[in-house]
């Protein structure tokens, strides 16, 4: 359990980092798959700018069948995908859009691994990034609130986490990787604005 000083201290971490981030260079990352297995695949891949600008944004047709859990998230089914491009056609695309960059998204870590995933099963160069941070955790830590089981700061959806810092939402479809993009980046606004509150 982590005292209250220590909590604070991460929040400000988490401010600080958003602030820096917003200085530099980067893209938001965000998917949309067949499932969350080790087998799974993209059906939808998106990426935007600093500036909020769209770099990507593209169904992708998949070899194996979307879980019906996943469809019930994202909306999609075989039927949206029919005409969409293969990975190996978006691939060029998404590794100009991502590789060297510094590659931000929300849970960072399941979208790299189906990235990877698609690369390998392709037999593609894996995507290099400069580096790739998670908004998600960077939030957990803002937000604070401690999860004991698991030693670290509690997870939150991200349409959880931007209604719970009143981040304007009305214009965007949670589930829709683009939108999940924009969600994101204007988190990561909200959180700079507290780093900046405290300068």
């Amino acid at each position: 359990m982590l005292d209250p000083d220590q909590i604070r201290e991460a929040r400000q971490a988490a401010a600080q980092w958003a602030s820096d981030l917003l200085q530099s260079d980067f893209v938001v990352f965000d998917s949309e798959t067949t499932g969350t297995g080790f087998r799974d695949e993209f059906v939808q891949v998106a990426v935007i700018d600093a500036g909020g600008e769209v770099v990507l944004d593209t169904l992708v047709k998949p070899t194996r069948p979307i879980d019906p859990g996943a469809a019930r998230v994202h909306g999609l089914s075989k039927v949206h995908l029919v005409g969409a491009p293969a990975f190996q056609t978006v691939y060029p695309v998404i590794a100009a859009a991502l590789g060297g960059k510094r590659v931000v998204a929300y849970n960072v870590d399941f979208d790299h691994r189906i990235l990877r995933q698609a690369c390998a099963l392709y037999d593609l160069p894996p995507v290099e990034a400069v580096a790739w941070e998670c908004a998600m955790k960077q939030y957990a830590a803002y937000f604070g609130s401690w999860n004991g089981a698991k030693g670290d700061f509690r997870w939150h959806k991200l349409a959880a986490a931007c209604a719970g810092e009143g981040v304007s939402m009305h214009d965007l479809n949670a589930h829709s990787a683009i939108d999940d993009c924009r969600m994101t980046l204007r988190l990561i606004q909200k959180m700079a604005e507290a780093h900046t509150d405290q300068a």
